[in-house]
């Protein structure tokens, strides 16, 4: 991949259009888009009928959200129902369904993925679902309405130490970063949407616990959790990016410079430590396509959906290059017979290879959010 990103390293050479945008996520549905449950299958040329796991769906329709906001067709809307509907069958919404709901979360990405359905929809099913599912994350299963409730699923927040819990079961008390930025998230999104006050003083406690326990402000750095003994110092994209989005919507409420600067810290330690040498994004997970359930590929993903606030709405184009020369090498080493795209940055095996729709997702996520494309509609 270094070798090839060589070939895509000259600023400003933008090596896709409008027109690519369509098909890279065209072809992204035409392979993966189960219409039969609809909702996105696991992989592509795999010969198998496994769908992807729920969380991960979650992203998938912010990829049509954001489809629709970027060509104004009604296609994407027509295609948010339908995967709305498919994910209501094959997950329900019931957030106090321990059969499908049992890690925050895993809520949390779709809590904050609805509020934004509302947001552009303005269809109050979408904000009831998501206000509920909140609801439900922060203060637990009632135990006068669930007496069989685990002891424990009293409240993912912590109102004594601050932060929220993974979830309630033995191997899940961590305070992963995975459950707290995506609440902050969350939470504007829901302020945004209903102007209630108490989501904005959620958001701003949440940070405020992650950013003393999970963040290093001097290198951008975001752990992976806190637990009794000691915080994971791993890092990964995805938190990164949850990172940067929740500061980067606090600075824009709020005006506080501190927020920003968390925001570009965040941004500045993917390209410095998740990058190749020539500065090409390269995600977690492992390259080898045989281990498609590998969910990790997932996570540039989610960084297209949080990078064009820090981008377009705070005005730090500084990150356009190195965006731009990510997409130019993944759409580069696209199979051309389906046109998808690898997680690594690789070439995508042959057409007979099975190819997740975990590793599919990250080009055509961030070439739907870029700032500039091409010959833009």
């Amino acid at each position: 991949s270094d070798s090839d990103a060589n070939d895509n390293n000259n600023s400003g050479d933008q090596g896709f259009t409008y027109n690519d945008v369509i098909t890279a996520y065209d072809s992204f549905n035409e392979n993966l888009f189960q219409d039969s449950r609809k909702v996105y299958r696991r992989d592509a040329g795999g010969g198998t009928s496994d769908i992807a796991v729920g969380w991960t769906q979650a992203t998938m329709f912010d990829m049509i959200m954001n489809a629709y906001k970027l060509t104004g067709d009604n296609k994407y809307l027509d295609l948010m129902q339908k995967h709305f509907e498919g994910c209501s069958n094959e997950f329900t919404f019931d957030w106090y369904d321990y059969s499908h709901w049992d890690l925050n979360d895993d809520m949390m990405w779709w809590i904050g993925s609805l509020a934004r359905a509302y947001l552009l929809t303005k269809d109050k099913n979408y904000l009831d679902i998501s206000e509920e599912g909140f609801k439900r994350v922060w203060y637990g299963k009632p135990i006068e309405l669930y007496p069989d409730r685990h002891p424990r699923d009293t409240g993912g927040y912590d109102p004594i130490n601050g932060g929220l819990y993974w979830g309630w079961k033995d191997d899940a008390l961590g305070k992963m970063a995975c459950i707290n930025y995506p609440t902050v998230i969350a939470a504007m999104e829901l302020y945004k949407a209903t102007n209630k006050s108490d989501y904005l003083d959620k958001a701003k406690d949440v940070y405020q616990w992650s950013t003393t326990h999970l963040f290093n402000t001097t290198t951008g750095a975001v752990a992976d959790s806190e637990h009794p003994d000691g915080v994971d110092w791993t890092t990964t994209v995805y938190n990164q990016a949850t990172c940067m989005g929740a500061a980067a919507m606090l600075y824009l409420e709020t005006k506080d410079q501190t927020y920003l600067n968390h925001a570009k810290a965040a941004m500045d330690y993917i390209i410095a430590k998740k990058s190749t040498a020539n500065k090409v994004l390269r995600p977690e997970g492992d390259p080898t396509q045989d281990k498609v359930a590998d969910e990790k590929g997932i996570y540039n993903a989610i960084l297209a959906q949080y990078i064009p606030i820090l981008i377009n709405d705070c005005g730090q184009t500084q990150y356009i290059e190195y965006i731009e020369r990510s997409i130019n090498l993944g759409w580069k080493n696209r199979d051309k017979e389906r046109n998808l795209t690898n997680k690594f940055l690789e070439r995508v095996p042959l057409s007979t290879s099975p190819l997740s729709s975990y590793t599919a997702s990250g080009i055509p996520a961030l070439m739907l959010t870029f700032p500039n494309v091409k010959d833009r509609k």
